[in-house]
């Protein structure tokens, strides 16, 4: 095709007009087809820096409620054991309120013995393989009585107990830490155990002994229940925050979706505008291409 010197700037100037056009026809197409203002960041233009913010505060925000929701998971273990360990102990009361002669302790210590046993099971709960009542000891067992034994109700005795008193706890984005867990040498765990280790082994147990190992067991209960009721606030605080984090989230991710989506009703108005354009840039093109002096003489 020859360009005639007379028309050169003019065509010229419509093609360019027309690439143009073409471009944007082409883009506004594709965002009406992916419903996206751009299929990269650098299609964002000022927007970019605003969307990456988000994109790094929701990852964030994920990361802060899988964390939350494992601890959740592991106090709400926590308060179970500990409520299991407050009903053995209400029936080993039951077995020594129900005792009331000599002939009968040999049967009560058996009992004992066997609840003893129960506890030590307890204790040694693991959570996704790892023991939670041992502190920062996770792979050991807590609680081992192969040389364990109480000798009398008064004595404080952790012999039992293997792991450390290292206490577990969350860092919250705020800043914020909560503490959470239990191990196995707690007050009323360790109550529980004299309790149930003396009522088990003591060779000069007389029924004059129960009204003082009663009142260890209820000891034990009290402690307990204060430490399942703590369990059961650091659940309930951290589950307040998950829906906290999982609320933020969602503004976020519709913010993000307004700075990286396009409204596709007003996309295709837009393609139809491009779309004309464009046909009656390629009819001028066409016209101008097509002259030629001898047609005017």
């Amino acid at each position: 095709m020859a360009m005639r010197v007379a028309t050169f700037h003019t065509t010229s100037s419509l093609l360019q007009k027309t690439l143009n056009t073409q471009a944007k026809l082409a883009q506004i197409q594709e965002q009406e087809s992916s419903g996206l203002v751009s299929s990269d960041y650098g299609g964002l233009g000022t927007s970019v820096s605003r969307v990456l913010d988000l994109s790094s505060s929701i990852s964030t925000a994920e990361a802060n409620i899988s964390a939350a929701e494992t601890v959740v998971s592991r106090s709400d273990t926590y308060a179970s054991v500990l409520e299991d360990i407050t009903d053995l102990l209400t029936n080993a009361r039951s077995a020594v309120s129900g005792t009331s002669t000599d002939d009968e302790l040999e049967d009560l210590q058996a009992e004992a013995a066997e609840y003893l046993e129960d506890l030590v099971l307890l204790l040694n709960t693991q959570f996704n393989g790892r023991y939670i009542f041992s502190g920062s000891e996770t792979d050991t067992e807590p609680v081992d009585i192969s040389s364990y034994e109480a000798t009398d109700l008064t004595t404080v005795n952790t012999d039992y107990y293997q792991g450390d008193d290292y206490t577990q706890l969350i860092r919250l984005d705020s800043g914020t830490e909560v503490e959470y867990g239990v191990t196995a040498d707690l007050e009323g765990i360790e109550q529980a155990m004299r309790a149930l280790s003396y009522l088990a082994n003591t060779t000069s147990l007389t029924t004059d002994d129960l009204d003082d190992v009663d009142d260890l067991l209820v000891d034990a209960q009290d402690a307990l229940i204060a430490a399942t009721s703590k369990a059961g606030a650091v659940s309930s605080r951290l589950e307040s925050y998950i829906e906290n984090e999982e609320d933020f989230i969602a503004t976020a991710q519709d913010l993000a979706t307004d700075l990286t989506s396009i409204d596709i009703a007003a996309a295709a108005v837009e393609a139809t505008a491009y779309e004309t354009q464009l046909e009656a840039s390629y009819s001028a093109l066409s016209k101008i291409l097509n002259l030629s002096l001898v047609d005017y003489l």
